[in-house]
């Protein structure tokens, strides 16, 4: 394994389960991104719109809890309106699709990969991580956003119709409807892939592919290897140089239960895989724990939000015994935490990893 140049305390201690080593204790990351203008009293509409409320929002909430991972995260659509697409904007939450950017798959050709500091709310994004990690520096590792290939490519051209057109083209494999999605699919890799770039330039610890309308709960194990896999392990391969002189890391987040495809999300080339609640984290810890770091997986709604933190303790420390053993685990939750989730519960998930010194 190749010598990394990481820093003291959280930030080191998420570098190092990253890259399958034992830290200190086991390092915690639950993904609080509209949870932090909860905490910080800002409405969404200008925490997702506005670097510095977003930053300054983030910082509030790290200065609550104390995690190890700030997430400088809002909603789907900064990377989609960069493409052109259009959303509507809220009063008190994040923006909704308004009209996708293609109508017709001859509109795929005409698209260009968005520069990120200048198109779309990119630059929201940049700026507000820059700002985090000025101001925390090596006290916590900086979790930078980002759409996935699959989950982009839904964004731009709707959801319900891109998966149509997937079904169409998995009847004609080398006809133009099939080629014209491969093209999509290249797209919104390098529109990721550069904006992955800039964050790291930016000062992120942590980039990532968040690719949930890829989830098998939604898609075929089938689909998923032809049309997803492909184009998030294209993904990682490009950035892989830029983490390595950044001494960062990255993350694959697919939501469901992605237990027919882990050996698949293991060969990525992904750091980590962030895992949802429906899957059995023991189970993946087996099969997968020795290539790859995993992260999760505390239910964020019936547990993080309506459960007790007796509770959130008690699964804490399941997770922890299931996955945690020789490294390589980050305890988090299984997708972001509710809006209204209460401190009290997000406090309970951070101390029992506070209490969970290695060897486990």
């Amino acid at each position: 394994m190749a010598e990394y140049r990481i820093w003291s305390s959280s930030a080191k201690r998420v570098l190092q389960a990253a890259y399958l080593q034992e830290p200190d204790s086991v390092p915690v990351g639950p993904y609080m991104g509209n949870h932090g203008a909860k905490v910080a009293g800002v409405k969404i509409s200008e925490y997702c719109t506005d670097a510095r409320v977003m930053a300054e929002a983030q910082l509030k909430a790290w200065d609550i809890y104390g995690q190890d991972i700030i997430p400088v995260q809002s909603d789907n659509y900064y990377i989609a309106e960069g493409f052109g697409v259009k959303v509507e904007m809220h009063e008190d939450s994040t923006p909704t699709l308004k009209k996708p950017v293609i109508e017709d798959l001859k509109d795929i050709y005409g698209l260009k990969v968005p520069e990120p500091y200048r198109d779309g709310r990119m630059a929201v994004y940049l700026e507000a991580t820059k700002r985090v990690k000025e101001q925390v520096g090596a006290l916590a590792a900086v979790r930078g956003t980002g759409t996935g290939p699959f989950a982009l490519a839904g964004h731009l051209m709707g959801t319900e119709r891109f998966l149509m057109e997937l079904a169409m083209a998995d009847m004609d494999p080398e006809g133009e409807e099939a080629a014209a999605l491969r093209h999509l699919l290249d797209l919104t890799s390098d529109a990721l892939i550069e904006f992955a770039k800039a964050l790291l330039k930016e000062g992120a610890d942590i980039v990532q592919a968040g690719d949930s309308l890829a989830s098998i709960d939604v898609i075929s194990p089938k689909m998923y290897r032809k049309w997803a896999f492909p184009y998030e392990k294209k993904f990682f391969k490009a950035i892989n140089r830029e983490l390595r002189d950044k001494n960062a890391a990255a993350i694959l987040h697919v939501c469901g239960n992605m237990t027919p495809v882990l050996n698949e999300m293991a060969e990525t080339g992904a750091n980590i895989l962030e895992l949802d609640y429906k899957v059995n984290i023991a189970e993946a810890k087996q099969r997968v724990g020795g290539k790859v770091c995993l992260m999760g997986n505390l239910n964020p709604s019936a547990l993080l939000l309506m459960g007790t933190p007796e509770a959130v303790d008690a699964e804490a420390r399941k997770c922890i015994k299931d996955a945690a053993g020789g490294g390589g685990f980050i305890l988090g939750s299984g997708c972001e935490v509710a809006y209204f989730t209460p401190k009290e519960n997000i406090r309970a998930m951070i101390n029992v990893a506070r209490q969970s010194s290695y060897p486990v």
